[in-house]
């Protein structure tokens, strides 16, 4: 049995601004990485630069994260913030800004190293600039998470970077969730729901890492309840934004699974939005898992069967609609994905692949 995350996280209201004394321990120079247009629209950017100023702070902002960031964005990031020479980075927003923020840390507090560093799995530390996340969505638990996951063009995929850098501080307000899209929500509580999913039924599962996903899957009837209501309430932001959580603390010990792995080239090829694409394959995920496991998470959903789990989230997300031309280089490509073949606890064959595809994806004949 094994347990570490070293996270210090706080979820209230006016949370940023009840823990300036924790910003300031990290030093008097702050590198804010954020998104084009959310957090300015919700108020979390100003809560944090207001702060800064309250504790004598300098700080600076690149607002210029996008959607699935790429290893360019990141670097482009990273040159922008190395003449301000900050002592941490705040990221603000969804997975996007969030995760970027891991990776442009690891590069500012290594600047002699270029892009390589990112993916190169020959370096033995993980040294980084302080972390602190400010989540305005409630999907990615990338703010309790070590992974940052960015665009790798020349391969027309994603993937984790192999380094492990936890926020040191996560400041969660669910008064900013109050501010996106009732369809942003569904799709980020649904890439939270395949977190539990996949780290609940996954070969790294452990004792603790089931007691988060018991208790998030346990919870998703509720969830669901939450993003089908027209008026939600300050408790409703806190549950979506708590159970986010929850299922990053269950994923920094497992990782993720096939879904995820799946999901990527549908992001990349299609645009599909990465809960809507993780979403797509869970049933089936599920369905072709060992008959202990689907019974304990379909029984933890509510659920008799994975095709009622698939109707529902599909009533959620919308089908996803591919040619049928793509699903060989689709399976190819997943059956090379070494790390999430090895975190599946079945046979990820070949014609297990095949038939989550088949079962999970509208198929359009051009």
């Amino acid at each position: 049995m094994f347990y570490y995350m070293p996270t210090k996280l706080f979820c209230e209201k006016n949370c940023i601004a009840n823990h300036k004394a924790d910003l300031a321990s990290f030093g008097k120079k702050a590198y804010i990485v954020t998104g084009f247009n959310s957090s300015k629209k919700n108020g979390s950017l100003d809560d944090v630069i207001n702060t800064l100023k309250s504790i004598g702070s300098e700080y600076l902002v690149f607002d210029k994260i996008e959607e699935n960031p790429s290893v360019e964005l990141i670097m482009n990031a990273a040159s922008y913030g190395k003449d301000f020479a900050p002592d941490y980075v705040i990221g603000i927003g969804g997975g996007s800004p969030l995760d970027a923020s891991k990776a442009i840390a690891l590069m500012l507090a290594n600047t002699d190293r270029d892009k390589d560093l990112l993916f190169d799995t020959e370096t033995s530390y993980n040294k980084a600039l302080p972390v602190v996340c400010v989540p305005t969505t409630c999907g990615t638990g990338s703010e309790v998470t070590p992974y940052s996951i960015l665009t790798l063009h020349d391969k027309k995929t994603k993937s984790s970077i192999p380094h492990h850098i936890f926020p040191e501080l996560a400041l969660l307000d669910s008064t900013y969730l109050s501010y996106a899209g009732s369809q942003l929500l569904i799709n980020t509580a649904v890439d939270a729901l395949g977190h539990f999913i996949e780290s609940y039924i996954n070969a790294k599962q452990t004792f603790i890492s089931r007691l988060f996903c018991e208790k998030g899957l346990s919870m998703w009837q509720s969830v669901k309840s939450i993003l089908t209501k027209e008026n939600k309430s300050h408790e409703d932001y806190d549950t979506l934004l708590l159970v986010s959580s929850y299922a990053g603390m269950a994923i920094s010990h497992t990782g993720t699974s096939l879904p995820h792995g799946m999901s990527y080239s549908l992001t990349y090829d299609y645009g599909v939005p990465h809960g809507k694409a993780v979403g797509t394959f869970l049933a089936s995920y599920i369905d072709n898992s060992d008959d202990t496991n689907k019974k304990e998470v379909l029984s933890l959903l509510g659920y008799d069967n994975a095709s009622m789990l698939h109707a529902d989230l599909m009533n959620l997300i919308g089908n996803v609609e591919v040619p049928k031309d793509v699903y060989d280089s689709y399976v190819k490509n997943m059956m090379a994905n070494e790390r999430k073949l090895k975190s599946c606890p079945f046979a990820a064959t070949k014609e297990t692949v095949q038939n989550i595809y088949a079962q999970s994806l509208i198929t359009v004949i051009d």
